[in-house]
């Protein structure tokens, strides 16, 4: 239970931060957010990265956390670039299914 809550976090930490500069904003959703949107975004994506490491440590002790912590992070920032790679076909997968 601890891994996919990490997973989760880890996760929505990073697609924060890629919500926090314009060029991505402008990409996935097609409009620039307010500054202070964007601010609060690179925030709390980083809040949530931090807040991962002391799930971490509480889930499975301080000797372990930081390894499990950067394995989470590993993936979950792969993720995230990967679906930034490959933008356009979701996008369009998206499209696809609201019809």
């Amino acid at each position: 239970m601890i891994h996919m809550l990490l997973f989760l976090i880890s996760l929505c930490g990073f697609t924060l931060l890629l919500f926090a500069t314009a060029r991505h904003q402008q990409e996935w959703l097609k409009r620039k957010l307010p500054v202070r949107t964007a601010l609060q975004a690179k925030v709390g994506g980083l809040t949530l990265l931090v807040l991962a490491l002391f799930v971490a440590a509480r889930g499975v002790g301080w000797a372990q956390a930081p390894l499990f912590w950067c394995g989470w992070m590993s993936l979950c920032a792969g993720l995230v670039v990967a679906a930034q790679c490959n933008r356009e076909r979701l996008l369009r997968l998206l499209e696809r299914k609201q019809r």
